[in-house]
């Protein structure tokens, strides 16, 4: 008997250590390793239109977002590299009756599809096609700007839920600033950009519970997916973030317990 006690000890030490956090990178953006295409478009409605200036602070900060990434890889022993291209830098690409994302789940996740057509891609995967044929990249995801104010939220392809050639390419939408006119932060784009490459919200969310938040801030208390603040230093890609974005495959047991789907 105690042989037996053993043996499954054994076993199931095995298979929690031997979790695999592949099937949370099912889109265009799998794995946050190597390098990467970052597509960049700016858009707007008739009635309120980006400046010159506010499109160069939202690059440098997009570019600032990728350098604390590299430093955050760094730290794993992970390489990563960004490249990319924009749609919209000199004239806005225009939509009418843009949604406004307010973190209830029920955000216009269609937006990259109409904005495709506008640049004139037919489909997402064509776009998707046409970064493995022109690039060295394997990982590629679209940020959209958007002119206002909102809560900027990602679309994380999922194959279960979504037609593949509508979603398949993944995609976050950032507002130029937060509800109320508040400034954007940089940490905003990394929290974004990291749940296109599987990473859950460790902050009580219409998924999130706060029993869930509560350990989490014990355990990662300065966690860029518990919270965002004007530093993006004094944040960081805590381990169970890493392991979901492939920066290390030695998952603790308690990792799962934190899926925003149990």
């Amino acid at each position: 008997m105690k042989k037996l006690i053993l043996l499954i000890l054994i076993f199931t030490s095995l298979t929690v250590y031997s979790q695999n956090n592949s099937k949370y990178h099912l889109g265009s953006a799998k794995n946050l390793l190597g390098n990467i295409y970052v597509l960049s478009c700016f858009i707007s409605d008739n009635n309120n239109q980006w400046t010159p200036q506010e499109k160069q602070q939202m690059i440098n900060k997009l570019h600032n977002t990728q350098n604390w990434l590299k430093k955050q890889a760094a730290n794993y022993g992970v390489t990563i590299n960004f490249e990319g291209g924009n749609f919209g830098l000199s004239n806005d690409i225009k939509i009418g009756n843009i949604n406004y994302g307010t973190g209830s789940g029920a955000e216009d996740i269609n937006i990259l599809t109409t904005v495709f057509r506008k640049i004139g891609y037919s489909s997402n995967l064509g776009f998707y096609n046409w970064v493995l044929d022109n690039t060295n990249c394997k990982n590629t995801f679209v940020v959209i700007f958007v002119k206002g104010q909102g809560r900027s939220y990602s679309i994380a392809y999922e194959s279960e839920l979504m037609d593949k050639e509508r979603f398949f390419v993944e995609s976050c939408v950032i507002y130029n600033q937060f509800w109320g006119g508040l400034a954007l932060y940089e940490a905003t784009f990394a929290h974004e950009i990291l749940h296109l490459f599987g990473a859950w919200d460790l902050y009580e969310t219409f998924q999130q519970t706060k029993e869930k938040e509560e350990r989490a801030k014990n355990l990662f208390p300065n966690s860029i997916m518990i919270q965002v603040r004007e530093n993006i230093d004094t944040l960081y890609v805590d381990e169970l973030t890493a392991w979901l974005i492939g920066w290390h495959n030695t998952p603790k047991n308690y990792y799962e317990w934190f899926n925003p789907k149990n």
